[in-house]
């Protein structure tokens, strides 16, 4: 009996145990489960908005006549997240809109991006609605295009009056795309290009078709190192600098080096000696005369000649290093004005 009771104790574990695995594996996969779902629902919320707002584009689209310049280029999505933004962040989107990535660095994005922006914001402040924004901004980038394509100031001032038709009457036969505006509205649009794009159309057409030239731009680093580490400048603590700034700059040279530079003396010193003692020029003797480097190697020699060699050719090959930088510039900037002239 008792052998039949711890059996049964035994199984009674067991079956606890199996239990409450079942329940953790139970747990981890509701969680696992869970997780996805909040991932998915994410996606599903953004897929349904982008749903929406294109069905709000489409059905925009739909409502207008077709010769009608509203949403041509901003849709009516987009024209309604602008007017909710302030200026640098609507900056920002039109950036994005428009595909003007560089205009922190190029400066013919950053002065269109600049007229869009001034634009939008402007139609904003006069009260305009999100179909009107988006026919003046329609507006103002045909107008801009225009210049891009070396329209003349007034071959553009006639396309505006040709979109300004049948503002203000209900006539559909003569009509530019702009019949939702009023009169006071279509006064204030050609004010506002009058005193932004064509009083500054030259600037504008300089600004796409003129040649700017580059420039490149040198600059030198003078570095100050540290005074030879002896009196009475004692050399600086090991703790306040740096490892590699110490065996640069601080550090004594090792003993490899001091010994050739005392190679180097020795060998000038005997040099000197040999070449000039008086005694050596009397001192001949019948047809036998003594060699002046009897007592010097040729390895000796050899290294006399490549020091002096060096510290007399050291100024000419800066100075052709020099010549050859100036040349390299030159040539550089001749590549880049016939790219300039290819692309244009």
């Amino acid at each position: 009996m008792s052998a039949r009771k711890m059996g049964d104790r035994r199984a009674n574990r067991r079956m606890s145990m199996a239990s409450l695995g079942k329940v953790d594996t139970n747990v981890k996969r509701q969680n696992r489960r869970g997780s996805v779902a909040s991932t998915s629902s994410d996606e599903l919320n953004k897929l349904v908005s982008l749903q929406r707002k294109s069905t709000k584009d489409d059905e925009a689209r739909a409502m207008e006549k077709e010769q009608s310049l509203a949403w041509k280029i901003l849709t009516n999505s987009q024209v309604h997240t602008l007017m909710g933004l302030e200026v640098e962040e609507v900056e920002k989107s039109l950036s994005e809109m428009l595909t003007v990535p560089s205009y922190t660095t190029d400066l013919k994005e950053a002065t269109l991006l600049d007229y869009y922006t001034s634009a939008f914001w402007w139609a904003k402040e006069e009260g305009f609605d999100a179909q009107q924004i988006s026919g003046f901004f329609t507006v103002v980038s045909t107008l801009m295009a225009n210049v891009k394509d070396n329209m003349t100031a007034a071959e553009n001032l006639a396309e505006l009056r040709k979109m300004m038709v049948g503002v203000g009457t209900n006539v559909d036969e003569a009509n530019g795309g702009l019949d939702f505006l009023t009169l006071k509205q279509a006064k204030l649009i050609s004010s506002f290009l009058e005193t932004t794009l064509f009083q500054h159309y030259s600037l504008y057409h300089f600004l796409h078709h003129g040649e700017r030239e580059e420039q490149i731009v040198c600059t030198d680093l003078c570095v100050e190192t540290l005074p030879p580490a002896a009196m009475p400048y004692p050399a600086p603590l090991d703790e306040g600098v740096d490892e590699a700034a110490y065996l640069k700059h601080i550090a004594p040279p090792p003993q490899e080096m001091k010994e050739e530079e005392v190679g180097d003396e020795k060998i000038d010193e005997k040099v000197v000696e040999i070449a000039g003692d008086p005694q050596n020029d009397k001192e001949v003797e019948g047809d036998e005369t003594k060699d002046v480097l009897a007592g010097v190697t040729v390895e000796e020699v050899q290294t006399v000649f490549d020091k002096v060699a060096k510290e007399m050719f050291a100024g000419l090959q800066d100075e052709i290093a020099l010549k050859l930088k100036e040349r390299e510039a030159d040539i550089i900037t001749r590549i880049n004005r016939i790219h300039r002239i290819a692309e244009t």
